[in-house]
């Protein structure tokens, strides 16, 4: 996708500070090239923090409401920006794209070598292939968090199925500081858990594994509020982080019914029967033994991201995005590929779904990562 954030570049309009629908902090002009569209939207908010930190003090809007600020954004990426900037003394536009890139480069070996190990090499080669050629994807090589979180969720998922508790703690401290996901990890390790006692393979203390697992599950949980108590304690302000979150009008609370509604807005009472039936046949597939080869770590994160996407997020445009963690659904894909109809054709269907997505690519980063209108609604972007 590097040749299409060349071309679709030249169609990107100027930026100035003070525009009604999009909040710019650092202007951008008409055709910025490829680097300056990769490093726009949220990754503004990036360079904010990799050049100067987040701030003390929560800026208020006329009203008294806590406005836009960096404190909704994670560390570990712009830190890691921020770190080489002053190392290198290069600018932002060069290292949040480049490195963004290079950790996507980074989380997709490892998606393929724990696949490989746990399921198969066709899996591996299927998810790869996914994942890489997703309409989002282009994201991995923007200034934005998607390789770190993939990095951190496929890394947590590679020490939990080889037991490596002690630098799992580490992981998912790491995971935390990425994105807010790590509460999806919680059900993922009482599956490995479950498992491991149901083979009788909880080694020669059962009682400390089962201690042992049910403080790790528990310590996944709370590491969702470990972002959320920094920014309070660091801005002596409570709830600082739930405040900064209402300035984007996203409230931290279930978001089941906004998927409902949005169901219902694409495709009325139809849409909304459609939701319940693929929920359902989701269901019914990670309850049969079709999944269960997968080992518990695949098959607990393949039930508990799609499950926090619709109880957490938000059903805006960035929901594109955010699926980009769900790579368990090519485990599906690889297996409908696979059935015998058409097995002997499954990697020339393979090919076909790579140039599928490699259309949609083109098109996402046209709408979505390309600014080249501000009239569009509903306004899209990653």
């Amino acid at each position: 996708m590097l040749v299409a954030g060349i071309v679709l570049s030249r169609y990107q309009m100027p930026l100035p500070i003070g525009l009604e629908r999009i909040r710019i902090t650092y202007p951008v002009p008409a055709d910025p090239g490829y680097l300056g569209v990769m490093t726009g939207w949220d990754g503004q908010w990036y360079r904010i923090i990799a050049e100067h930190g987040y701030p003390l003090v929560l800026p208020r809007t006329g009203t008294g409401a806590v406005d836009m600020n960096p404190w909704a954004f994670f560390p570990v990426f712009p830190m890691l920006v921020g770190a080489i900037m002053w190392l290198t003394g290069l600018p932002f536009a060069v290292v949040g794209p480049v490195l963004s890139t290079l950790i996507g480069f980074a989380a997709i070996h490892l998606l393929f070598r724990f696949i490989d190990r746990a399921v198969g090499r066709w899996e591996a080669v299927v998810a790869v292939v996914a994942v890489c050629f997703y309409v989002a994807s282009p994201i991995f090589s923007a200034s934005y968090t998607e390789s770190t979180a993939l990095l951190a969720v496929v890394g947590c998922l590679m020490l939990l199925r080889a037991r490596r508790y002690g630098w799992l703690v580490l992981g998912l401290l790491v995971l935390a500081l990425s994105r807010n996901v790590v509460i999806a990890m919680a059900p993922v390790i009482v599956a490995h858990a479950v498992v491991r006692w149901r083979k009788g393979d909880e080694g020669p203390n059962p009682v400390r594994f089962r201690l042992g697992m049910g403080v790790l599950a528990a310590y996944a949980g709370m590491l969702t509020w470990l972002w959320p108590s920094i920014a309070s304690i660091v801005t002596q302000t409570p709830n600082a982080y739930t405040q900064t979150m209402l300035a984007w009008k996203i409230k931290t609370s279930l978001k089941l019914y906004q998927w409902w509604d949005l169901l219902y807005g694409y495709a009325g009472v139809l849409g909304q029967v459609g939701g319940i039936v693929i929920v359902a046949l989701y269901a019914w597939w990670m309850l049969s033994q079709h999944s269960w080869r997968w080992g518990p770590e695949l098959w607990g994160w393949a039930g508990a991201y799609p499950a926090y996407l619709l109880l957490v997020t938000n059903t805006t445009p960035s929901r594109v995005r955010y699926a980009m963690l769900a790579f368990t659904m090519a485990l599906l894909l690889a297996s409908f590929l696979g059935l015998r109809p058409w097995r002997r054709y499954r990697y020339w269907l393979l090919g076909a779904v790579a140039v599928a997505g490699a259309v949609q690519m083109w098109w996402y980063t046209a709408n979505y990562i390309v600014v080249d209108s501000l009239t569009q609604i509903p306004m899209l972007y990653p």
